[in-house]
């Protein structure tokens, strides 16, 4: 019933290694699969390259309502990359069942460290275990935990700021398989494009096509089948 709560998880792509983000959203529609990138979560800084960080890789996404997605696009201050409007949604419930989890932010504002503190000392004594912090309890918990908070002068020597809060993002551990059905975001004017990958790929899964810069009406037109000069002038 609230306007501020989504009933789906969005993942978004952006360019990388070399591929553009229209590349990338091509090639989850063809294997069906969003892949885990970077280590992320609370324990990665203080992990080697290896398996013990490479059991920190996510697919992360956002439970920002559709119609906002467009805000999670482009160039934002503080964030160090930008997402294009390309990507997919699946409902956060299929989300929920196949493992993806909201991500618990904890404050590391100075004089805020009291929850910080006994989970660093948790994630030090698993590193020094012996045992493989990927087999400890708290190598599962730690992809979902991040920080927030700042401190210091804002671009001074020993200032930080770190708040994406905002995101409201989810994440699941390892790749992630997409089911019978899930939405592709994408322009407009590339749906065509997405349509004739997907067609190509001989896919089982029936897709839908949303562009993320439309309004909460046309997006609702759009799933009900109607065209854009069915609801609009154009």
């Amino acid at each position: 019933m609230r306007t501020d709560l989504s009933t789906f998880l969005v993942h978004l792509t952006r360019e990388n290694d070399g591929q553009s983000a229209k590349d990338r959203l091509s090639n989850i529609i063809k294997t069906a699969t969003l892949e885990a990138g970077e280590p992320m979560g609370l324990a990665v800084a203080r992990l080697d390259e290896g398996p013990d960080r490479n059991s920190q890789k996510c697919v992360c996404f956002s439970e920002t309502p559709l119609e906002n997605v467009k805000f999670m696009t482009g160039t934002i201050a503080g964030r160090s990359c930008s997402f294009e409007p390309f990507g997919i949604a699946i409902p956060k419930m299929l989300g929920r069942k196949q493992g993806a989890n909201p991500v618990w932010y904890i404050d590391q504002t100075s004089g805020h460290n009291w929850l910080t503190k006994p989970l660093n000392n948790l994630i030090e004594a698993a590193v020094k275990s012996g045992e493989g912090f990927g087999n400890s309890d708290i190598s599962q918990i730690c992809p979902f935990l991040d920080t927030m908070g700042s401190g210091g002068k804002a671009g001074g020597a020993g200032g930080y700021r770190k708040e994406f809060w905002w995101e409201r993002e989810w994440r699941h551990v390892g790749n992630f398989t997409l089911g019978y059905r899930f939405i592709v975001l994408c322009p407009e004017d590339q749906i065509d494009y997405f349509k004739g990958v997907s067609k190509e790929a001989e896919l089982s899964q029936k897709l839908s096509y949303l562009d993320p810069q439309w309004s909460l009406e046309r997006i609702i037109a759009s799933l009900a089948g109607f065209s854009g000069t069915d609801v609009e002038l154009l």
